[in-house]
């Protein structure tokens, strides 16, 4: 039972760690360094800036790429099955806007164009907050997502003319795993289920101590019945005349050894002798009659159960022998039966009665 225990408890502590494992491998994900670099023909100079602000896809391969950004011809989203796209040179990163469609249908839009690498901004008004994206269908392509703020402003330069040259490569790994959060939960977890398995051993214990404590008052009790029972057997001191004394044939099957006289011997309802200091240990601790496994209690009960004869049918036994005796009387002057008349049997429920009976009528 204890094996029993300790492999379930085996098996809880796997199956969880197990659960911990896979919700924080879904939860993380990786950043990405995203570099722009622009000319601007105001100063003539080239301008450039780097942050990591960019969110790799679930299904997006982690590897570095770059290019010269382009927007789709007609459709900023990019949903249409006629997107198309007008690089000036290669290599080349597109660069769509979130909305309307899923993002593998964007991936696969610039990817059949033949993009490098697909840049997807996120909606007006979330500013540089990203998104984690899933594109089960468009995989084999390094996508990314940023922020509407840094999407918005690279696709104006694309719009103004400017040539945008970005770079993405890997940052760090993100998540529950990698922050305090779940620090704190996987903190709380094993408390939590360290005080579940505490519990339980403690149910458990306090399960077996009553367990263990009720059997100990059911054997008391059993050994208070015995001692009872065994109080009320047949003891009796064996004689020189006795034929139990000496004899080959008869001994006691406890200790094996013949009995002698002057020895205490018990007698149980079954009619098995044995010494008194032999079996009444055995009877302590097994009720039953060493030899036919007569159980004492059982007799006991049987005995207890004997109810008396009601003092209805006594009385009404008492009245029919005394309406006989009186028949008797009348049919006889002297109270004796006349010749040819059969005698009342008086029926004693001792049997001495009976022999004493039957010797005064012999008389």
């Amino acid at each position: 039972m204890k094996a029993l225990h300790g492999r379930s408890c085996v098996w809880l502590w796997a199956f969880v760690l197990q659960g911990c494992f896979q919700l924080s491998t879904s939860l993380i994900y990786w950043t990405a360094y995203v570099e722009v670099r622009y000319f601007d023909r105001v100063s003539n100079q080239t301008v450039g800036s780097i942050c990591e602000c960019g969110v790799f896809g679930v299904d997006s391969p982690l590897n570095s790429a770059s290019g010269l950004l382009v927007l789709p011809d007609s459709d900023p989203l990019a949903c249409s099955r006629n997107t198309s796209f007008t690089p000036r040179h290669q290599p080349w990163i597109a660069l769509i806007k979130k909305g309307n469609c899923t993002y593998s249908q964007k991936i696969r839009a610039a990817q059949r164009q033949g993009a490098s690498a697909v840049v997807i901004y996120n909606l007006d008004g979330t500013g540089n907050d990203t998104n984690l994206m899933a594109h089960s269908d468009a995989k084999n392509i390094v996508a990314i997502m940023v922020g509407n703020v840094l999407g918005t402003e690279m696709a104006g330069l694309v719009k103004n003319g400017s040539d945008v040259y970005v770079v993405i490569t890997v940052a760090n790994p993100r998540g529950l795993w990698y922050s305090s959060t779940w620090a704190y939960a996987l903190s709380f977890t094993f408390i939590g289920v360290t005080i579940i398995t505490m519990f339980y051993f403690a149910f458990l214990f306090f399960k077996r101590m009553y367990r263990n404590k009720q059997l100990r008052m059911q054997q008391m009790e059993m050994k208070r019945e015995n001692e009872k029972a065994i109080a009320k057997l047949e003891v009796r001191t064996l004689r020189t005349g006795d034929p139990e004394v000496d004899s080959e044939d008869v001994s006691c099957v406890v200790c094996t050894d013949s009995f002698k006289h002057h020895e205490q011997v018990t007698v149980l309802p079954c009619r098995h002798l044995y010494h008194k200091k032999c079996i009444e240990p055995w009877l302590l601790e097994h009720p039953t009659c060493p030899m036919c496994k007569f159980h004492i209690l059982k007799y006991k009960i049987e005995e207890e159960s004997e109810e008396p004869p009601s003092s209805s049918s006594s009385s009404a036994d008492t009245f029919s022998l005394s309406v006989i005796r009186t028949e008797q009387l009348h049919t006889h002057p002297l109270g004796r039966p006349s010749d040819g008349e059969v005698q009342t049997q008086h029926i004693y429920e001792n049997p001495a009665f009976e022999e004493g009976a039957e010797t005064i009528s012999q008389d």
